[in-house]
């Protein structure tokens, strides 16, 4: 292409320099300028930069990466691509003097169009930029496509041009591919990425690939790809996000887990595995893994799209299970949960919704520390306020709950539960936090999950297979701590196991704190005598493993 053909092109677009020093913002747009673009904007700082978007459409966006206190060049690639503010038709340069380890593979996750390290020439610009701009411009429609989610045309487009055998080949199979797998078309997709790999192997189409067999529930295949991956030293951390999704499906947590912590090793700025880290590590009883990620969590939300009430919450939370997990009642712990939903009624002062499901939350810590009269005093307090509010979420009632189990009002809990679940029969995440809390299954879904592991322990109690019972009930308490049934059942399977192969002090133990779990229950339970019989079984085995 002419020089003058791409002066042309430029003149067309629009752009954004994003960078805190004055001298480099304005040294960046003499560049783009003689590059040929006309319209050039400036901001100095993250929330500039995403004003900026909001009113105004760019196709050019150089974006510094460090913007001293505000949002950073990540944060601002992450807020625009999560609130649709950047096209695809549009590109996004990072630009950057830091070359820390954190700092480039956080960068890198983002996947801009391309990362370019200062200082740079006005000619290293411009060999960058010319290459991404014909690109977009060659792929314009596919992209406006794609934007538009039209993944049927953004395909056909694409076979227009493979069979044209044009230079952007190769990256018209990658989107095409793309557009199968946003259809659900994973077999197609898998075709695709196949084909590519049969070429030459490049790790997107390996990534590609191991997406596609996932979601065709070929686990053992795509988790062989990945490891291999990982073997291979790919630099992309989504494969240890994958990898982790596998072994969490397979039920061991733990591994999940330390796949997370592996790659918040390498990329501790990543908000949304810090948040899975927590959950998985919360699923595995780490708390203080989790707290760990939680914290992160809140610090990393200060500048990113992700901030929200919840994180401060979940934190809280992570502490308050620990004090009540503890034999030793930590004053100091009560009051670093304190601190932490203090900070959220700071942060959110004018939200009264906020400052009541703080005060909810910290009445079940109180609780949790054994402080339970001050904990009665206080969720009695906000009863009112509770029945005033508009429109609460369910998120609100469901801490309601925890404050009244922890205090042994199950009553009071299980009548809320019963209400919520009627109100919200058709969200399947209420409906999943419902059942973790009750005990027994409210929601449709639970009642269905309830039945099918009834059935799956049924036949491994007629097998005699007790080990197996303890793994299913054990994976199945995870999920649902509370539920009575769950709890009775592993009880059953561990007393059956004692009683065939001897018992053991470890398990003898795990039967007790199962004991614990359920000791509140009323004589007119349904499954009271049954959990009668199994404590006389436990205190039996007891005095036989001493």
């Amino acid at each position: 292409m002419q020089k003058i053909d791409l002066i042309k092109i430029y003149k067309r677009k629009t752009a954004l320099v994003v960078d805190d020093y004055p001298d480099m913002r304005g040294s960046i747009r003499r560049m783009l300028v003689n590059f040929g673009v006309e319209t050039v904007d400036m901001a100095a700082n993250g929330e500039e930069a995403i004003q900026r978007c909001e009113e105004k459409h760019y196709d050019i966006i150089l974006c510094d990466y460090n913007l001293g206190e505000s949002k950073n060049g990540q944060q601002i690639l992450e807020e625009l691509r999560y609130r649709n503010l950047l096209r695809n038709t549009s590109l996004y340069m990072m630009i950057t003097a830091e070359t820390t380890r954190s700092m480039v593979f956080g960068a890198l996750e983002y996947q801009p169009d391309e990362y370019l390290t200062k200082p740079f020439t006005q000619g290293v610009l411009q060999k960058r930029l010319d290459r991404l701009v014909l690109e977009k411009e060659a792929l314009y429609e596919i992209n406006q496509a794609m934007d538009q989610l039209d993944f049927e045309r953004a395909n056909a487009l694409c076979d227009q041009y493979i069979n044209a055998s044009t230079r952007f080949e190769q990256k018209c199979y990658r989107i095409k591919a793309k557009c199968l797998y946003e259809k659900q078309r994973y077999d197609q997709s898998r075709e695709i990425y196949q084909k590519m790999l049969h070429e030459r192997s490049v790790d997107w189409a390996e990534i590609g690939l191991g997406r596609s067999l996932i979601a065709l529930g070929e686990l053992d295949q795509a988790e062989a790809l990945f490891e291999k991956l990982v073997d291979d030293g790919c630099l992309s951390l989504e494969i240890y996000d994958h990898l982790a999704d596998i072994r969490n499906r397979k039920g061991d947590v733990a591994g999940a887990q330390g796949l997370l912590e592996k790659a918040i090793e390498i990329s501790p700025n990543a908000i949304l595995r810090q948040r899975h880290l927590a959950e998985i590590s919360e699923d595995n009883a780490d708390w203080v893994r989790a707290e760990k990620a939680h914290r992160r969590v809140v610090k990393l939300g200060a500048h990113s799209c992700y901030e929200e009430p919840e994180n401060y919450f979940k934190l809280a939370r992570c502490i308050s299970t620990q004090l009540r997990e503890s034999d030793v009642k930590d004053s100091r712990r009560l009051r670093d949960a304190e601190d932490v939903l203090n900070r959220a009624r700071r942060r959110y002062s004018n939200n009264e919704q906020v400052l009541l499901q703080s005060e909810i939350i910290n009445a079940t810590v109180y609780a949790d520390a054994g402080q339970l009269d001050e904990s009665a005093r206080r969720i009695a307090a906000l009863e009112q306020r509770i029945e005033r509010a508009a429109r609460p979420p369910a998120g609100l009632f469901l801490d309601v709950v925890k404050t009244y189990r922890a205090l042994g009002q199950h009553d009071k809990a299980t009548a809320i539960l019963k209400d919520l679940a009627a109100k919200y029969e058709d969200d399947e995440a209420v409906c999943d936090a419902i059942d973790r809390l009750a005990e027994e299954p409210l929601s449709r879904r639970g009642k269905e999950q309830a039945i099918e592991l009834n059935r799956e322990g049924k036949v491994l109690f007629a097998d005699q297979n007790y080990q197996q019972a303890i793994g299913l009930f054990d994976q199945a308490l995870k999920h649902y701590p509370n539920n009575i049934a769950v709890n009775l059942n592993l009880l059953l399977a561990l007393v059956k196991e004692m009683s065939s192969s001897g018992a053991s002090r470890r398990h003898v133990e795990r039967c007790d704190q199962l004991i614990k779990n359920i000791d509140h229950m009323d004589s007119g339970h349904t499954l009271y005598e049954r959990f009668t019989v199994l404590r006389s079984h436990v205190d039996k085995l007891r005095a036989a493993a001493h």
